[in-house]
């Protein structure tokens, strides 16, 4: 409500303030939805409420939320979504939760450059694409990638705070719905 304007304008330096707890209040709440969804997975007691859901508006409500993470990074943020038709029969929370996670893992390691997302059609199949300029994955971390608590090895080096997490419950999100995930890198 403060970011909103709702009690007023803020002073520049209140604004600011607002804008890093607000962030910071956003990783935390992706933090804990991974712990309960692994909880969740783990006990077989995840629920799905799928329904017929346009992938190319929860991209865009994702990118709308984490542009300013983003850019607060100093990275460029780029959203190419092609033309076509994204309706799928999906839990509209869970996907947008896994697009949140790729997109956070891309800026967690990428210290400069751009952050890019892209949705396309693959004949019959829909394809999200997140890729970044960041420090990439060696052949043997992308073995292990979406494995619970795996980090790179050099990932203390771009981001000490990564629980590794966010792409293991990604993977279990995608394999629900009878999607792959995978990652490659130069």
């Amino acid at each position: 409500m403060l970011l909103e304007g709702s009690f007023g304008p803020l002073a520049e330096k209140a604004q600011r303030a607002v804008d890093v707890v607000f962030m910071s209040s956003q990783k935390l709440v992706m933090v804990i939805e991974d712990f309960l969804n692994i909880t969740r997975i783990e006990l077989g007691k995840i629920k799905y409420e799928m329904a017929e859901v346009d992938l190319r508006k929860i991209l865009e409500q994702v990118a709308t939320e984490m542009r300013p993470t983003v850019e607060k990074h100093g990275l460029a943020f780029k959203l190419e979504i092609a033309a076509g038709d994204y309706r799928v029969t999906a839990d509209a929370g869970k996907i947008s939760q896994v697009f949140a996670n790729l997109i956070d893992n891309a800026i967690k390691y990428t210290n400069q450059g751009e952050v890019k997302v892209a949705l396309a059609k693959v004949g019959e199949k829909t394809r999200l694409s997140v890729s970044d300029t960041g420090v990439g994955i060696d052949e043997e971390t992308k073995a292990k990638l979406f494995q619970k608590y795996t980090r790179a090895y050099n990932a203390s080096k771009t981001n000490i705070g990564g629980t590794g997490l966010g792409l293991y419950v990604a993977k279990q999100l995608v394999e629900a719905h009878g999607g792959k995930i995978w990652a490659e890198s130069d």
